[in-house]
């Protein structure tokens, strides 16, 4: 097993501090996944940056939480399902979709699917989707701008899951009640709409 601290904004590298300082003060605690990543200041600025211009972008916060759970979801990170769902609600996202979005099921909604099978070919595929699944995107309303910042959205996820594998670190007790067991053996082929 490896070993990550879970930094506070005490005992975080120095250029990590005021990051993780403003992190607590937004959401009244600073959750696992950024204590450890704050080990490293030009990771965790990286993050923080790179959500930042996630929730800028042109996708809807349903959406973007669409791309952020289907990737966890894809790459087995139970801690950032968790959290992902935890804070999916305190957003607005109604609970059937994050619930659909746990248990890799079809969306009622056709654009929001389409999303969420476009987001699945883009990881089950390393970023290669077919012609045929950038064709259907289109086709549901999304453009070329959308397809990029599905790719963004799946980056910033993968970011937290990785850290997440690696680094093992607990499951913090905000998230608890959304806690997250891996259901299937191997997410990344499944094809279940």
């Amino acid at each position: 097993m490896t070993t990550f601290k879970v930094h506070t904004p005490e005992t975080a590298p120095e250029k990590s501090r005021p990051i993780l300082k403003e992190l607590n003060g937004k959401l009244g605690f600073v959750p696992n996944v950024l204590g450890v990543l704050s080990e490293s200041p030009a990771a965790l600025k990286g993050w923080v940056d790179m959500k930042a211009d996630f929730e800028s972008g042109t996708l809807s916060n349903i959406e973007r939480k669409i791309i952020h759970m289907t990737t966890s979801c894809l790459n087995d990170s139970t801690y950032c399902v968790a959290a992902g769902t935890t804070i999916g609600e305190k957003e607005g996202v109604p609970r059937d979709i994050l619930n659909d979005l746990r248990e890799d099921r079809k969306l009622k909604d056709a654009k929001l699917e389409q999303l969420r099978l476009f987001t699945k070919a883009v990881m089950r595929r390393m970023g290669r989707p077919e012609p045929m699944d950038i064709e259907a995107f289109r086709k549901a309303g999304y453009t070329n701008a959308h397809v990029l910042e599905v790719v963004l959205g799946v980056s910033l996820a993968i970011m937290g899951n990785y850290v997440g594998h690696i680094a093992q670190m607990p499951l913090d007790k905000a998230f608890e009640a959304n806690k997250y067991e891996v259901r299937r053996t191997d997410v990344r082929k499944s094809d279940a709409a």
